[in-house]
């Protein structure tokens, strides 16, 4: 897991000082090792994070292929979990690995099925391959865009990056704020991650995910869809007993196949039904199996005292159910306030609440020494997890949690963990994104996903025996919010003036200020109440939009490296 950057300039030679200063933009995303590879105008750039092989042998970009054995060079973000079966079938084919890394396996794949390897890798990953013979650059991006890939072309260059913010280190990039999507994220930011190439920053684009791009030295970019979802849906058991084996056997495999890392390995557990299951299964399955962690009964807990989202209890109850070590992160709101613009720039893009708390907790990890997260998300917008769902007549269930989790809630999701992870240099894992269960579930009736009250049906069922009762039919549903009301009444309050005396909030062509009137008058009079959540929210992303333009395009207020 890392952050990787690149560039091809078809009419001049790559700069190395460009080169070392967009490489080292992405600095937090891998804080222990760097390196770059220069091949005339191509420049491919690397920081790394050390999960697998944590020796130098591991470090990239990394050479593979050809006689010489630098054929072709990769630069790679992710984790292809079953990396050992690849490379015990590549063997058979001759391949010889010098290194102990799944990069490895993925450039010897690359060599042996071309594009065609993406379908054979279970994991999450974004990575450029050079192939230094053909003189093409070749991109990949996972199934579900787990992990990101941003571009940006023109001018006779074309440049690549895992974040937005690292395209600000290049001499000839000007910020702009993209109005199109501005305009779209004032009203609701949810769906763009999904349903939108653009990104908020004017000419940066996203690679989508299960897409790859190739790229020839005359500046052709040929960018095509490997995964389609459709055609990959099993056949499913008739019956309902057998469909909850099958799934537990398909959880249980890719709780075990993340647990493979050679540093320490925690979950970030709150006490919902998935985050419990994905604790219940690491105790289940770990401790077994080549390669697996030899630290990984870490509970890391976000602690909210005395407020109605705090479930502390109920993560308390699961850790020592599954006999992990508790970790307690207790939110101190005038702390956290301080971290808002450091989130804002942590998350890049337009996000409809404060992403502090989840910014924090991952922090604490990083403090604890722990890499690795084995986290869970997916599974309300894969199952049915949101009590909404129990509106949806059943013949429209299963197209509308496709929607949900391609489109419209579950991309933005995985940018926010993403980046708030990353931030401090932590892998997160998600064991109900793997594929073969994501395909299992997709395929299942929707019955088996909403029914007896329950949302979460075949999951709550696979976890029978394995959770306390009280847990595994636990109905409430709690966000991981921050308090925001208390914010607006207090000490945010000088930052939401500063907001609306901006220009771009009193002259928004994307808004009109006189609709968000109320924000000045309530944060003045500090009579923000619980009632007033959903305002909150809703303002916030305009505010989002106001604070974005500051730290990005007028460059005030970034938070120092």
């Amino acid at each position: 897991m890392c952050g990787i950057v690149g560039f091809w300039d078809f009419n001049a030679a790559a700069d190395p000082a460009v080169l070392d200063r967009f490489t080292d933009a992405v600095a937090h995303r891998g804080p222990d090792g760097r390196g770059t590879f220069i091949d005339g105008g191509l420049g491919l750039g690397h920081r790394r994070l050390s999960i697998l092989d944590l020796s130098d042998a591991g470090k990239n970009p990394m050479p593979y292929g050809g006689a010489d054995n630098r054929r072709y060079w990769i630069t790679y973000n992710g984790e292809v979990y079953n990396f050992l079966e690849l490379r015990a079938e590549l063997e058979t084919k001759g391949y010889v690995f010098r290194t102990g890394t799944d990069t490895e396996v993925v450039i010897a794949a690359y060599d042996a099925w071309g594009p065609d390897c993406l379908t054979r890798f279970n994991g999450m990953w974004a990575f450029a391959i050079w192939d230094t013979v053909e003189r093409k650059l070749f991109l990949a991006r996972d199934r579900y865009g787990v992990k990101p890939l941003y571009f940006v072309t023109g001018a006779g260059k074309i440049s690549f990056a895992s974040e937005i913010k690292a395209f600000l280190a290049l001499p000839d990039f000007k910020p702009a704020l993209n109005g199109r999507i501005a305009a779209k994220a004032a009203q609701a930011s949810a769906d763009i991650e999904g349903s939108e190439l653009d990104t908020i920053m004017d000419g940066v684009r996203r690679l989508p995910a299960g897409h790859h791009v190739t790229i020839s030295a005359n500046g052709n970019m040929n960018l095509a869809r490997w995964w389609d979802p459709a055609a990959h849906l099993p056949t499913v058991p008739v019956k309902y007993d057998d469909q909850v084996a099958a799934f537990r056997e398909i959880f249980f495999d890719a709780v075990k196949v993340r647990l493979r890392s050679d540093v320490a390995v925690g979950t970030c557990l709150s006490g919902g039904v998935d985050s419990s299951s994905v604790a219940a299964a690491m105790a289940h399955v770990g401790g077994g199996g080549e390669r697996a962690a030899a630290d990984w009964r870490r509970a890391f807990i976000a602690s909210f005292p005395g407020t109605l989202i705090d479930e502390t209890e109920h993560a308390d109850v699961v850790a020592a159910h599954v006999g992990a070590r508790p970790h307690h992160w207790v939110f101190d709101p005038n702390e956290a306030l301080t971290h808002i613009i450091g989130s804002v720039w942590s998350m890049e893009e337009i996000y409809s609440g404060i992403a502090v708390p989840m910014w924090a907790l991952y922090r604490e990890l990083r403090r604890e020494g722990v890499l690795v997260s084995l986290d869970g998300h997916g599974g309300d917008e894969l199952l049915g997890g949101y009590p909404w769902y129990f509106d949806w007549p059943m013949s429209r269930v299963n197209d509308g949690l496709a929607h949900e989790f391609y489109q419209r809630l579950l991309p933005a999701i995985l940018r926010n963990y993403d980046r708030c992870s990353m931030a401090h240099g932590i892998e997160v894992r998600m064991p109900l994104m793997d594929w073969r269960l994501v395909s299992f579930a997709m395929a299942l009736p929707a019955s088996s996903k909403i029914g007896g009250g329950y949302t979460k049906r075949v999951l709550r069922d696979a976890m029978t025996g394995l959770l306390p009762e009280s847990i595994r039919l636990r109905r409430q549903k709690i966000g991981f919010n921050s308090p925001m009301i208390e914010w607006f009444n207090g000490g945010f309050a000088p930052v939401i003036e500063e907001i609306i005396a901006h220009p771009l909030w009193k002259d928004s062509p994307y808004w009109d200020p006189r609709q968000f009137a109320v924000l000045a008058e309530k944060t003045r009079a500090r009579s923000w109440t619980a009632d007033d959540f959903t305002l909150a929210t809703k303002v916030w992303n305009p505010m989002n939009i106001v604070l974005w333009h500051r730290l990005f395009v007028e460059g005030k207020d970034r938070p120092s490296a």
